[in-house]
């Protein structure tokens, strides 16, 4: 497989070696000692980690076995994606994750690399609320990634079968009707008033052990209200499906509402990284692989009437399909159509999630055209990240 070299180390970078790889990082990340690895280097939140061993499988065995070892490895982690990576001068795979740690949740990217005698692992690890602000580092060192070793490896026709493994996306907490929501919403910053206990709501509030009968207000109750209280603006997903089901998750710092499609809403007061979390899982998160449309836009009423679903959503134009095998499986499957809506923002993101196949992002409109692009699901999860954690 050949690549071209990385660039030459820019200001502020140096270049590291092992017997099997080489990559550039910046000078400021220090080598440290780590028992089993081949090297480890540290710096601003960052961990990589450089481990090799004999192998003679092909790449798709070992990221297989990767992707079924992963998940057991540690309680709660999520695999976020799984694609090809092709700079590296040898057959290789990078699968993203996120795992629970007792300081907040960890992201990690490993690249998985094969050159017919040697197996190489190069793991990346960062605090997930320094995803965003680390992202454009990372994957510079992973760019500069190159393999020392001679290669007989080859990449597979056919990629491997990826798992179908979803995080949990079930909020635990009691059940309220929309009035006991907004009853419990206008608790906020004010004393309780017992005229309440003569409302539905207020009634539900104190079943339901959130209000006590005379207006204490437990500690999980003061948390769910605190946010609410200062202001905070939520994040908001809206999701619907082709049959029309309709849910919607909004979260205000760590108090989450989540309303299913029966109008009842599970009130809780959540940590962020687990707020990150149940929104990934209710967006589908998972290893898919990511196959780019031959066709960037498409007529935004054609879009438009697809995505609104029901027994009138069209079929692609017999043209198009032909044109565009991938989009036309992509279109055909069933779509679960979500709206990600940051604080203080107009425009959502809104993600397709088709069962089966993986992911695309609606785009701008202009002129009549809408972009509609194929895209990674641990993207789909960025996505997240930025509109929870900035």
């Amino acid at each position: 497989m050949a690549v071209p070299d990385p660039p030459a180390a820019a200001a502020g970078t140096t270049e590291d070696r092992t017997a099997r790889v080489r990559f550039t990082r910046p000078t400021g990340w220090r080598a440290e000692e780590a028992p089993g690895a081949d090297l480890r280097v540290r710096g601003d939140d960052v961990v990589l980690t450089v481990r090799s061993r004999p192998s003679d499988r092909a790449i798709g065995d070992e990221n297989a076995s990767l992707l079924e070892r992963l998940p057991g490895s540690v309680d709660g982690l999520l695999l976020l994606g799984c694609d090809v990576w092709t700079t590296a001068g040898a057959p290789a795979r990078l699968v993203e994750y996120v795992r629970p740690d007792e300081a907040g949740d960890v992201v990690g990217a490993h690249l998985l690399l094969v050159t017919g005698r040697h197996r190489v692992d190069v793991t990346v690890e960062r605090p997930l609320a320094r995803m965003t602000a680390t992202d454009d580092g990372v994957f510079a060192v992973l760019d500069s990634v190159r393999v020392l070793d001679h290669v007989t490896a080859t990449e597979t026709r056919t990629l491997e079968a990826l798992p179908v493994l979803l995080s949990g996306s079930t909020l635990t907490g009691p059940s309220l009707g929309a009035e006991a929501v907004a009853t419990l919403q206008n608790l906020a910053g004010r004393r309780w008033n017992p005229a309440l206990l003569r409302t539905d709501g207020g009634r539900e509030l104190v079943a339901a052990d959130l209000v006590g009968r005379f207006g204490t207000v437990p500690p999980e109750t003061a948390a769910v209200l605190a946010p609410w209280a200062e202001g905070v603006q939520p994040t908001t997903l809206d999701q619907h499906d082709d049959d029309g089901r309709v849910t919607r998750l909004q979260a205000w710092a760590g108090t989450v509402v989540d309303t299913g499609a029966d109008g009842r809403s599970v009130v809780a007061s959540v940590p962020a990284d687990r707020v990150v979390g149940l929104l990934a899982g209710r967006l589908g998160v998972r290893p898919t692989w990511t196959w780019p449309f031959r066709t960037p836009v498409l007529s935004s009423d054609l879009l438009d009437r697809r995505l609104a679903g029901g027994a009138s959503a069209p079929d692609l134009p017999a043209a198009l399909a032909a044109e565009d095998p991938t989009l036309a499986a992509f279109w055909a499957a069933p779509w679960t159509v979500s709206a990600l809506l940051r604080p203080g923002r107009t425009r959502p993101v809104v993600v397709v999630s088709a069962e089966g196949i993986g992911f695309a992002r609606v785009g701008r409109s202009e002129g009549g055209a809408t972009a509609f692009t194929a895209e990674a699901s641990a993207n789909v999860y960025r996505s997240v990240v930025r509109a929870v954690l900035g």
